[in-house]
């Protein structure tokens, strides 16, 4: 009887940590670029589903061009299906909020405006079982598109005075978009 050897066992490690590492990096990266989206608002032309979708179909393709490949007296069509509906999946999810990020990395302006703004209670929703409980809607300068942001009750009741009907808002703006740096309410 043959028992495994200890190298064996220590590559299996190692691979485990090094998958449980690249998905921690991966689910940080999501969560950080989820909240980077909240604040950026990007400009109309940018084809956003669209591009998920086609990086999406090129990862699916590669998918089932390598079950294809590795397989190829053997393959079903079921299995290439699968393969391909794997890297679609996988395609999409780590091409989402690409644009977002790119908005908030790439070098722009610091840019500040005054814009018109509407107050929600609550807030937009978050999620299925989340809403923000308050939330400021202003218009970007450099989209010309509306974004809301989420903040309290509390914070909308101090920051604004009775007579502030503006926001004085500072962004990073560049070709793909916005971000909303931060806003004050001001006296017109």
């Amino acid at each position: 009887m043959e028992y495994p050897s200890f190298e064996n066992k220590s590559k299996k490690r190692a691979m485990l940590v090094a998958a449980c590492l690249v998905f921690g990096a991966w689910l940080l990266y999501m969560l950080w670029a989820v909240r980077i989206g909240t604040r950026t608002v990007l400009m109309p032309s940018v084809p956003e589903w669209t591009t998920y979708t086609v990086v999406g179909c090129l990862v699916g393709l590669v998918f089932a061009g390598r079950a294809i490949y590795y397989r190829p007296g053997g393959t079903s069509s079921k299995r290439v299906a699968e393969s391909f509906f794997g890297g679609f999946c996988l395609g999409l999810v780590l091409s989402l909020h690409i644009y977002d990020v790119c908005t908030y990395l790439l070098p722009g302006e610091i840019v500040h405006y005054e814009s018109a703004y509407e107050l929600n209670i609550p807030g937009r929703s978050y999620g299925r079982s989340g809403r923000c409980e308050a939330g400021v809607r202003l218009k970007d300068l450099n989209t010309e598109r509306w974004i809301e942001l989420c903040t309290t009750k509390s914070e909308l009741y101090d920051r604004r005075k009775k007579g502030m009907s503006a926001v004085w808002v500072t962004a990073h703006s560049n070709k793909i978009g916005s971000y909303i740096l931060g806003y004050e309410f001001i006296y017109k």
